[in-house]
């Protein structure tokens, strides 16, 4: 997680070899046996079929250094447009806060409201399918449009980054997903950039680039019955890579921002026909940030919900 800070730093590459590494590392080491259904840390590659809504709700909370706490509240909807094009929009109510030094003693700065809204649509370029499994890889496009702001101040002035619950401007997004899911396991990996803006007013967050991978194993029942429709539980196993380019505050550069972080997520998941639950951790391997003063997150922890609009089986398709 890189914030804005002061000091001086070489600006980051917003497409490094090691991002590349780090993505096909994964697909490389995930066991075929042991893939994904649905990601707890990416919405990309979730299964919608045709005229199929999906409503998925998401609380995250993150700690990090500087008694950092980030609560966000990601809304996604789906719909299934026909069997090739699915539109996505992820709404982000969030809160924030930080313990930050002042000459008159230490001041707990806090803000929120709502973020910046994502809207995307994402087009199957390829799938097979047969009785018992189906693939599919999916480039996607889309905004993400200035909800949330930049320029939320208090007595002393403009607020930090981490406060910050928007980018104040348009900014183009895309990347590709992939997913392939049979009744015992499933596969899953993305990789996405958010082109962000400078403005002048504010703090304008660097380009981001991420990439994810997920792989998820069902652990219960050991074997489906011939008939009826099982309560499942499901061990997801995601990492994520995130890179963020050199950040803005009203239009000059903040030097110490951005970075890279590398991350590793453990969920267990209940699923059912039409909805599914689950609850995970999120833990940071390696966290390459351009200052030393830079917020680096502890842990988050994570849980969402998500219901399927329609008779769609999703591990068994």
């Amino acid at each position: 997680m890189a914030f804005d800070s002061c000091g001086p730093s070489a600006p980051p590459r917003l497409f490094p070899k090691t991002a590349v590494v780090i993505l096909l590392a994964g697909l490389l080491a995930a066991n075929p046996r042991f893939a994904q259904a649905s990601p707890a840390t990416f919405v990309t590659a979730l299964p919608v079929a045709q005229s199929q809504a999906l409503l998925r709700l998401n609380w995250d909370t993150a700690y990090g250094g500087q008694n950092f706490t980030g609560l966000q509240f990601p809304i996604d909807l789906a719909y299934g447009l026909n069997a090739k094009w699915t539109i996505f929009t992820t709404y982000t109510p969030m809160h924030s806060s930080i313990r930050t030094q002042a000459p008159s003693g230490g001041e707990t700065v806090a803000g929120g409201g709502m973020g910046d809204t994502l809207a995307f649509i994402r087009y199957t370029l390829f799938s097979r399918d047969s009785p018992k499994s189906t693939a599919r890889l999916a480039p996607l496009a889309g905004l993400s449009l200035p909800s949330g702001s930049n320029t939320l101040h208090n007595a002393a002035g403009l607020l930090p980054g981490p406060i910050q619950t928007g980018s104040g401007a348009v900014a183009p997004y895309a990347g590709v997903a992939f997913g392939l899911n049979n009744a015992a396991y499933g596969f899953a990996a993305d990789s996405t950039i958010r082109a962000n803006p400078i403005t002048r007013t504010g703090v304008s967050p660097g380009d981001q680039f991420r990439a994810d991978g997920q792989a998820e194993l069902r652990l219960t029942p050991r074997t489906l019955p011939d008939y009826g429709l099982p309560k499942e539980l499901w061990i997801s196993i995601e990492e994520n890579y995130q890179h963020d380019a050199l950040s803005h505050t009203a239009g000059r550069i903040s030097p110490g921002s951005g970075g890279q972080s590398f991350y590793q997520d453990a969920v267990l998941e209940f699923a059912t026909l039409h909805y599914e639950v689950g609850a995970g951790l999120q833990l940071p391997l390696w966290q390459d940030l351009n200052s030393p003063e830079d917020v680096r997150e502890d842990r988050q922890v994570l849980f969402f919900t998500e219901y399927y609009f329609s008779g769609f089986m999703r591990h068994r398709p």
